[in-house]
């Protein structure tokens, strides 16, 4: 029995790790960030979570499944960010200075994206809608539940710092993160598929 868990517990280690560099990997482009976002959250929880086998089939076909929407949400978080960037240009070049209202206004501007990123891509790879639906999910599945939005953008950012801190530790980052906000995310898409009266089976699919 020892052994058995064990060798569980290796195995979901392994496939922690393995799945953070497929990440690493399908996002090299960049605009493919999105796609390979949603496809880590949905083997992660499928392949990690509930112990089903062969996690490289099932991250690539959730990538292949869902890469034009994820793509075309990850480009309007990308616009969303370069005007917030824009917005903190324009005002340094105004000469506004640090801790006036403007500045700290203009970097605020940044927080709705990773807040809401976690969200948009775990919902994306669990729930078929529309690109503005699935924002529009997202929005008020963080805002209803903001401690866990708030319990992410730390994570994040703790786990921002361990990879600047100990670069030579970061490609083991992602698979790790994603399995953190994991279990921020799947007690509300719970909720949200016994609401809309369907099984909430996906993973056996």
């Amino acid at each position: 029995m020892k052994e058995s868990k064990l060798h569980m517990v290796l195995t979901a280690l392994i496939d922690i790790i393995w799945l953070g560099i497929l990440w690493l990997v399908c996002s090299l482009p960049v605009i493919t960030i999105g796609a390979a976002s949603t496809a880590l959250y949905y083997t992660m929880v499928k392949c990690v979570r509930h112990d089903i086998p062969e996690p490289t089939r099932f991250f690539f076909r959730a990538f292949r499944k869902n890469f034009r929407q994820a793509t075309l949400l990850w480009l309007l978080c990308l616009a969303a960010l370069g005007v917030g960037l824009l917005d903190i240009v324009a005002f340094s070049q105004m000469g506004v200075k640090r801790g006036d209202f403007l500045y700290i206004f203009s970097r605020l501007l940044l927080l709705p994206v990773p807040m809401l990123f976690p969200w948009i891509f775990a919902f994306l790879s669990r729930f078929e809608n529309t690109v503005m639906g699935t924002l529009r999910f997202a929005v008020w599945l963080a805002l209803k539940n903001w401690k866990q939005t708030l319990l992410m953008f730390f994570e994040a950012a703790l786990v921002g710092l361990i990879c600047w801190l100990l670069p030579q530790i970061a490609p083991l980052m992602p698979g790790v993160l994603c399995l953190l906000t994991s279990f921020s995310i799947e007690p509300a898409l719970r909720e949200l598929s016994a609401g809309q009266g369907r099984p909430d089976d996906w993973y056996n699919e």
